[in-house]
């Protein structure tokens, strides 16, 4: 399963954003790999020692680790999603490639290259060899969403014996069918738009929309990869560009909310439940992951600082899979929050001041023209009453 997207802000960052939906409970935290880390290929056993410092989701294996997505200290991002009877990958090694397993790709890639353009250049010395990822003891049928501080985008689909790039126009990516096929499945969907459709005569008859949202009406609702396809590319296409990158992490959490799936929502042949375990996001500019748990929504944050940079270990960042809700009313309040409670006080004393001065002004009116009923005395002793009660509160 799993839904991406790369989004851009008017400040010029850019951010790839991704939904982990997995039936196997991966339990991943985000992993700092630094510069100089070295690792075995489960391919052919050969060692490989990164250049550059890497930041993403993913968990220990015992004798390395694995990420499912990630930066680089010079922005280069990738994540991998599955791509089930549509990946290709070799059976014999050749002595003269860079042989990996495919759930090691990412681990080369981000380790060793600065940019898309950097990666092309090694794409086709890569053989991905038929060897099973550990922890799941699956074949994983992978493709790759990598992305950079250029504003790139750019899709890797291992369906032959060579590795390409192609572009990604649209930004989005899910799963099997290809690429090509999603992009033009979206040619079904000209007539969804964010605006209101206009009433409709028939006969002598006009139909009115019984509220808002007509536009939207034909937008696909289940979670297939085509269907979470649409769905990722017309609310990217369409939610208000974010003017800076935290905006665009919000923006991010909006648009993969509407992919997410709940737990018992999708439920595998052999019955286990596929569901959204984390969402990942990755700026490309400011080398920083963003993390949300299936179990906790509050976003946690971990940028690529020199600290971090100059490590020579791997370092594991724990998340809370609890849910960390603010309890508002058990704690002291905030300096700022007595500021905007005394304004408050302000405001609701200035219009009730307003308030009483036209209900008393219609009350002398009454009186003056002798027409002061009982509801306009009601009235009045109502007013004194919450005057008091006001003056009472400070």
């Amino acid at each position: 399963m799993c839904t991406s997207i790369f989004t851009q802000t008017k400040d010029n960052k850019h951010l790839l954003a991704r939904t982990m939906d997995y039936s196997f409970p991966l339990d991943f935290n985000v992993v700092y790999l630094p510069r100089e880390y070295d690792w075995k290929s489960a391919a052919d056993n050969d060692e490989h020692q990164a250049k550059y410092g890497v930041l993403g989701a993913g968990r220990s294996l015992g004798t390395s680790y694995f990420l499912a997505d990630g930066v680089n200290e010079h922005g280069l991002a990738i994540a991998e999603l599955y791509l089930p009877q549509k990946a290709v990958y070799q059976k014999e090694l050749e002595d003269d490639k860079i042989n990996l397993a495919p759930h090691e790709f990412i681990t080369w890639a981000l380790g060793q290259f600065k940019s898309i353009s950097d990666l092309k250049k090694s794409l086709p010395k890569v053989n991905l060899f038929n060897v099973a990822a550990p922890l799941i003891d699956t074949i994983t049928p992978l493709h790759w969403i990598v992305t950079d501080t250029t504003g790139n985008c750019m899709v890797i689909e291992p369906t032959q014996k060579m590795l390409h790039l192609k572009d990604n126009p649209v930004g989005v990516m899910t799963n099997t069918p290809l690429l090509e096929w999603h992009i033009e499945n979206l040619s079904n969907y000209l007539n969804v738009r964010p605006k209101q459709y206009e009433p409709e005569k028939f006969g002598e008859y006009i139909s009115h929309a019984f509220s808002q949202g007509t536009g939207t009406l034909g937008l696909p609702g289940g979670y297939t990869p085509p269907e979470r396809f649409v769905r990722a590319a017309f609310f990217k296409e369409h939610i208000d560009q974010a003017k800076t990158e935290l905006e665009a992490v919000t923006n991010a959490t909006k648009i993969l909310s509407t992919v997410q799936i709940p737990k018992g929502i999708v439920v595998t042949a052999d019955g286990k439940e596929d569901y959204s375990q984390y969402t990942g996001m990755m700026c490309n500019d400011s080398k920083t992951y963003y993390y949300t748990d299936y179990h906790n929504t509050r976003i946690s944050k971990i940028e690529m600082t020199e600290e971090l940079l100059a490590r020579s270990l791997p370092k594991v960042f724990v998340i809370d899979k609890a849910e960390d809700i603010n309890i508002l009313n058990k704690k002291e309040n905030s300096p700022v929050e007595k500021i905007s409670e005394l304004k408050q006080k302000k405001d609701v004393g200035e219009a009730f001041v307003d308030m009483f001065n036209q209900e008393l002004l219609i009350g002398l009116k009454a009186a003056k023209d002798g027409h002061l009923d009982e509801d306009a005395h009601q009235v009045i002793d109502q007013l004194v009453e919450e005057l008091k009660q006001l003056k009472s509160k400070g």
